[in-house]
């Protein structure tokens, strides 16, 4: 009955781990930590102090995993469970070219985990992530449909949608590409509307709905508006009443246009995901991202390595010459010339 006494007087929350890294794939041992001792330590990317985090159960909704790399957490999913932990995987799958996602695991390596997954944890409903699409001369339109019905065909036992969204270009992302994707080029919305139709007819071959995340000019009859951060999704998450009316409550909090998340708290840090995505707006680089993930220890009351050591509520100044991006956080800004307004 603690627990539920708990949830009932205290505010509770989601913990979203993470959209600003790969908490699952590269600190998995690190958050397990935090998870054992009950908290963890926020730097905020907005600019200011460092916030602390609840995550006794008692206190925690469900726990939203973000990766592309599940196996590292998965021996430690048992354990969560037992804390009394709810939880649920976006998974990305985009099945690119090493060139794209240096560090990503083959796609023989993440149908396996994803089984492993889905086996073992039923309950942990598991969403697909087709994110983000680029275009170049070699990984064309055609080249994404093949790939996609592919991908299609070998998840649909697994997944029953897929949130998608096409590449906005940040300054950092704009660098990285065309450092790393030189002949990439930026559809215009006309195109991008003809490209997503497709993939809604592709997938409701294989019994698969398609959602656009945060472009809603896409959206149509054929393709819903996405929410990441999804209380109608956490319903089916969570194992209590209790929780289950925390989830109703939960408010929309967009984290930039077109968002269609429920508020969460992101426990992760910027600059420290080491797949080395060319179109990644998380990472400056991939030499910053190791950079200072060389200086995370598992017993870090925060990921981010400026504030390991930093007492909650202390001011720490974010100058653009740090080691971790400064221009980035959850409410990102405009992007630089992003997905084109002309056909």
């Amino acid at each position: 009955m603690r627990l539920q006494r708990r949830i009932e007087r205290h505010k509770v929350h989601v913990v979203s781990a993470s959209r600003r890294t790969d908490i699952p794939s590269f600190h998995a041992e690190w958050f397990m930590q935090r998870i054992r001792e009950g908290f963890v330590r926020v730097l905020s990317p907005f600019g200011g102090g460092v916030l602390e985090v609840s995550l006794a159960p008692e206190d925690v909704i469900a726990i939203v995993f973000w990766t592309k790399n599940a196996a590292p957490i998965l021996p430690h999913l048992e354990e969560l469970r037992n804390l009394g932990h709810c939880f649920t995987f976006l998974y990305t799958i985009n099945n690119y070219p090493a060139f794209v996602e240096p560090a990503v695991p083959e796609w023989g390596h993440t149908k396996s985990i994803v089984e492993q997954l889905s086996k073992r944890f039923p309950q942990a409903a598991f969403r697909w992530r087709y994110d983000t699409i680029v275009l170049g001369e070699s990984l064309d339109w055609k080249w994404h449909v093949r790939n996609f019905r592919g991908l299609c065909r070998s998840l649909a036992p697994y997944a029953t949608e897929c949130i998608f969204s096409f590449c906005d270009y940040y300054r950092k992302t704009t660098k990285n590409m065309e450092r790393g994707m030189p002949d990439h080029w930026k559809p215009g919305e006309a195109q991008c509307k003809e490209m997503a139709e497709e993939m809604a007819a592709v997938a409701k071959e294989w019994g698969i709905s398609v959602a656009s995340c945060a472009h809603d000019f896409l959206m149509s009859d054929n393709v819903a508006k996405a929410k990441c951060i999804d209380p109608a999704f956490l319903a089916r998450v969570v194992d209590s009443p209790e929780r289950l009316a925390a989830v109703t409550d939960l408010k929309r909090a967009p984290t930039r246009k077109d968002c269609g998340c429920a508020a969460s708290r992101d426990v992760g840090a910027y600059d420290t995901c080491l797949h080395g995505c060319l179109y990644c707006y998380a990472n400056a680089n991939p030499e910053t991202a190791a950079r200072n993930v060389e200086f995370v220890r598992k017993d870090s009351a925060c990921l981010d390595p400026r504030a390991a050591g930093v007492t909650p509520g202390t001011d720490i100044r974010i100058g653009r010459n740090n080691n971790t991006a400064a221009d980035t956080c959850d409410k990102k800004p405009r992007p630089r010339g992003g997905v084109s307004s002309q056909a």
